[in-house]
């Protein structure tokens, strides 16, 4: 059980990780959907002073998943700059934690939150859906970390949703993808350097999406679609929100 806990993928025997959608895959997808809706139901009935502890627990959480990651990959001789946290939801923490610390000096929620909700959260769904951490057994710290980690990233922006902290408006759309189009470019760049592949922008990961469109499109041609499919979500949840925001708020 415990043979392969610390071994990093390329010493991995051939086909020993979990199947997506597979009994492990749904228990984790059960268990975070189950975990966070009652943890916004419970947060709700709090105290302001405890919902900010909470939000507080959340961002820090987060921060001690990537730093022990770090740690552990640093001891077992794997931290290179193939493994840095350059992944959008890796960023999504320091971002959070930036968020998090402006509430604390000025009392409110600056309206960049909204990237918080409709950019990092969608994609550590799509993260916990197509979990590139699946080539892994299943109990393995890769899959504990990553199924955790980003369960915490979309705790944090629901929380702020469900009580009335965001409140999305379509006319703020450009300030996610003004942060895409000042990130993307230098990791584009940084991958084609040192061989890495952050934000799956220089090859598509197998079994997701993104591999689907480079059967398609081709490699690099599947980054057009990336993008338009990144907007195109985006442009869909501003809306969803911004209309669960207004009935909410009748």
């Amino acid at each position: 059980m415990y043979t392969y806990f610390f071994t990093y993928q390329d010493a991995l025997p051939e086909n020993c990780g979990f199947p997506l959608f597979g009994g492990i895959h749904f228990i984790w997808l059960t268990c975070i959907a189950i975990g966070i809706f009652l943890l916004c139901r419970t947060y709700l009935r709090l105290t302001k002073t405890r919902q900010l502890q909470i939000l507080n627990t959340t961002v820090l959480l987060a921060l001690c998943c990537t730093f022990m990651q770090d740690a552990i990959l640093t001891v077992t001789g794997h931290m290179n700059a193939r493994t840095l946290p350059f992944h959008l939801c890796d960023l999504a923490g320091f971002f959070y934690l930036l968020l998090q610390m402006q509430a604390l000096r000025t009392g409110r929620w600056s309206f960049l939150s909204e990237i918080a909700l409709c950019l990092f959260m969608p994609g550590a769904v799509l993260g916990i859906l197509f979990p590139v951490w699946s080539i892994y057994p299943a109990f393995h710290y890769m899959v504990i970390h990553g199924f955790i980690y980003h369960a915490l990233i979309i705790l944090y922006p629901w929380l702020l949703f469900v009580s009335g902290n965001i409140r999305p408006k379509m006319r703020h759309i450009w300030q996610p993808v003004l942060l895409l189009c000042c990130i993307v470019p230098p990791i584009y760049l940084f991958n084609q350097k040192m061989g890495s592949n952050y934000m799956f922008i220089n090859e598509p990961p197998t079994n997701t999406p993104l591999e689907f469109l480079a059967n398609q499109m081709g490699n690099p041609g599947y980054l057009i679609g990336y993008a338009i499919f990144i907007f195109l979500l985006m442009l869909t949840l501003y809306q969803v929100f911004d209309k669960l925001a207004q009935l909410k708020k009748k």
